[in-house]
């Protein structure tokens, strides 16, 4: 069955999000956020985060579209030029559980260090139908951010690596079984993505292994993953790309922050610290899945 683009755009759940991360070692500081917009029902959404050992912090909002899809609540992006981009938020995130608050002013530039590569490069015609109520099109991209955070009176002047992914399609956040999105920067030679999403019908994998040159297409990957009361604390992840070359990858989750998505899911967002050839490298780890 054939997907008519047209009619998904007209979807009431029709998606357009905007997501960067990035991961700062020398301070120990991650950021992650995203800039979600579903204009057939009027509703804009933000998530905006920093994690580091002495604070897992952040905030999540929605509110009516405005015509300013790269603008909400205190987080602004800019796209300089193709592949740079201008992050900025002003405001407070909050720590639920400890009840504390943080002021919060930054100004980063991202840069891209790879090409953009389309998720199409990676999945077949059943794939990308199996994943049609989640996303149509799905572009990821690593690079480098420069810049200052500062939160209270602390400011942190930022040399970071991350990833940054655009995807445009249906977002109804109950639709997958689960999700995992995994990425790690290992030097600004080095990184890999991949998404395994878990429908009804089956497992759809895509992402890319970048090693300085170009992207090579990631088409399958097995994750086994050890959790630790329902949170991820450690997993082993073997990538296999389009020419059948092998990559493995051990990581282990060093923080992470909690973000309810609807009544019945829950985005569990980590820092993990990964292990590729005897390289270490940082990401974020990201898991779907049913609320406990």
């Amino acid at each position: 069955m054939d997907i008519d683009l047209e009619t998904l755009k007209k979807h009431e759940e029709w998606n357009e999000s905007y997501y960067f991360n990035f991961h700062d070692k020398t301070y120990d500081l991650t950021a992650f956020m995203r800039i979600g917009n579903k204009v057939n029902k009027n509703e804009k959404s933000m998530f905006f985060y920093l994690m580091s050992p002495h604070m897992i912090a952040g905030i999540k909002l929605e509110t009516p579209c405005d015509g300013k899809p790269l603008n909400i609540t205190g987080l602004d992006y800019e796209e300089i030029e193709r592949g740079k981009w201008r992050l900025k938020y002003t405001g407070s995130i909050f720590n639920p559980l400890e009840k504390f608050e943080f002021k919060v002013k930054m100004d980063v530039t991202w840069e891209a260090l790879n090409p953009i590569i389309d998720y199409v490069e990676c999945v077949d015609e059943k794939e990308t139908e199996m994943s049609s109520n989640v996303v149509s099109e799905h572009y990821e991209q690593f690079g480098k951010a420069t810049g200052k955070i500062e939160v209270d009176e602390e400011v942190f002047e930022i040399e970071a690596l991350g990833e940054r992914d655009l995807s445009l399609g249906l977002r109804e956040w109950g639709s997958p079984r689960m999700w995992m999105w995994i990425n790690s920067q290992f030097s600004r030679d080095e990184a890999f993505n991949i998404t395994k999403l878990s429908v009804d019908q089956g497992d759809i994998d895509a992402g890319y292994f970048y090693t300085g040159s170009v992207n090579q297409p990631l088409v399958k990957s097995d994750i086994d993953v050890e959790f630790n009361n329902g949170i991820p604390s450690k997993f082993i992840v073997t990538l296999f790309d389009k020419k059948g070359s092998k990559y493995s990858v051990a990581g282990e989750v060093i923080r992470f922050g909690m973000i309810p998505v609807d009544e019945k899911m829950i985005l569990i967002e980590t820092l993990s610290k990964y292990n590729w050839n005897d390289k270490e490298g940082y990401g974020v780890a990201e898991f779907l899945v049913p609320k406990p």
